[in-house]
């Protein structure tokens, strides 16, 4: 059993113009061949019983063996056309046009049982108000993935698509796989002895005009090298096809290509973690000391710091305070709660603290918008993160959108004087 082609479609759908125009043609085509001398006699039937005639039947004009043979005519032509769209995709109309009417995803025609389906959909459009027909007609302007589905094509997965011009059906995966088959047992088998004449092989004809085809045969005898007996172990080097052919593989062709492992890098097993970790994550020590970071002074071994926010409050600063929208209270730990409806004011935004020597330091903890240090002298210097910056009296610190000001510095404890 061989399978249908499949069409040569273009992915654009056909536009409604065309679509119109095929289903106007195949109603021609229909009416041409019987079915206009069927709607003239239903016409006169249907005018006398409007008019009241006893016998409508014999109000026809037409003669009853040209009627009959009319009927069968269009009934005929109509199972025709309806057998060749849902086989073959498309009707007279439609190859004229064309256009195909196709499964949706796997774009082969869809069958003579979903073609009638597709159309019963618009027949029953009719019994809305008489012209629900037109509206399911028009549903493909409704579509909105600009496929131009309508709602009888979504009833039964179908799509009407575009004919490439010009380009002939695409032969089935069957149908040519039946064909190599048969080229290669007609093919003459290739002399593999060494008393054979060798000239008396010739590659088929198909063979020779296609480089690159499938089976060895298609390569001379001459140009397939010989094993030499006094060679030993020795390998032989590959040689190359005269013509420029390419020898095909002596095993059956798998899913994939075979790898040419010697391009993949090699990666150094590792060990077998607890946790997962990587190596050099296990061998990392903590970093020493650092010389040039000021440690953070304890908290509560000096005098207080007086600080002036913008809103106009005066704080003392005893200990280590946090300033922020809402930082968090914790053991000797004093909190400064500042109001941004901006929030450019982070939770915790920085932190405030005092020593015995009387100096006073700002450190921020890695807050959004940064902290600014503006010196009395109008030197700035910007606080990088979990860095002391010392302050001095009359110094302004911004943070977001607020700013405080030193008003004055703590006294010294420890018998020096106070830092400028």
């Amino acid at each position: 059993m061989t399978s249908r082609p499949v069409p040569a479609l273009d992915d654009r759908p056909a536009g409604l113009g065309r679509r119109f125009l095929a289903v106007l043609v195949d109603q021609v085509i229909v009416l041409a061949l019987g079915g206009g001398v069927v709607l003239v006699a239903a016409l006169q039937v249907a005018t006398a019983v409007r008019d009241g005639a006893v016998d409508a039947a014999a109000a026809a004009t037409v003669p009853s063996p040209l009627l009959a043979a009319a009927t069968v005519l269009a009934v005929l032509v109509t199972v025709l056309q309806w057998l060749a769209h849902g086989r073959l995709g498309w009707t007279l109309g439609r190859r004229l046009l064309g256009v195909r009417t196709v499964d949706a995803h796997s774009r082969r025609p869809v069958g003579a049982g979903r073609v009638l389906v597709r159309g019963l959909v618009v027949a029953v459009g009719v019994l809305v108000c008489a012209v629900g027909q037109y509206l399911v007609l028009l549903s493909p302007l409704l579509d909105r993935t600009g496929r131009r589905r309508g709602w009888h094509d979504r009833a039964v997965g179908a799509e009407v698509l575009r004919v490439v011009p010009g380009a002939r059906p695409a032969a089935s995966a069957a149908s040519r796989r039946a064909a190599q088959v048969a080229a290669r047992a007609s093919a003459p088998a290739a002399p593999t002895s060494p008393g054979e004449d060798d000239s008396a092989y010739r590659p088929p004809a198909g063979d020779a005009a296609a480089p690159g085809a499938a089976g060895a045969r298609s390569v001379p005898p001459a140009a397939v090298p010989r094993e030499d007996p006094g060679a030993g172990a020795q390998p032989a080097a590959p040689a190359t096809p005269a013509g420029g052919l390419v020898l095909a593989p002596l095993h059956p062709q798998r899913s994939a290509p075979d790898l040419d492992t010697r391009a993949i890098p090699v990666v150094r097993a590792a060990p077998t973690l607890a946790f997962g970790l990587a190596p050099e994550l296990e061998l990392t020590r903590p970093a020493p000391p650092r010389a040039d970071v000021v440690p953070e002074p304890r908290p509560g071994t000096g005098a207080a710091l007086r600080v002036a926010l913008d809103d106009g409050r005066v704080l003392s600063v005893t200990r280590l305070a946090l300033v922020g929208r809402n930082p968090s209270p914790g053991p000797d730990v004093q909190v400064l709660r500042v109001v941004d409806p901006a929030r450019s004011v982070s939770k915790t935004h920085l932190q405030l603290a005092v020593d015995s020597s009387g100096g006073a330091w700002v450190v921020d903890r890695g807050s959004t918008n940064g902290t600014l240090v503006t010196l009395p002298d109008g030197a700035q210097v910007v606080c990088p993160v979990d860095h002391p910056v010392r302050l001095r009296e009359g110094a302004v610190v911004a943070f977001g959108d607020r700013s405080l000001r030193v008003v004055a510095m703590p006294a010294a404890t420890g018998g020096r004087g106070s830092t400028a």
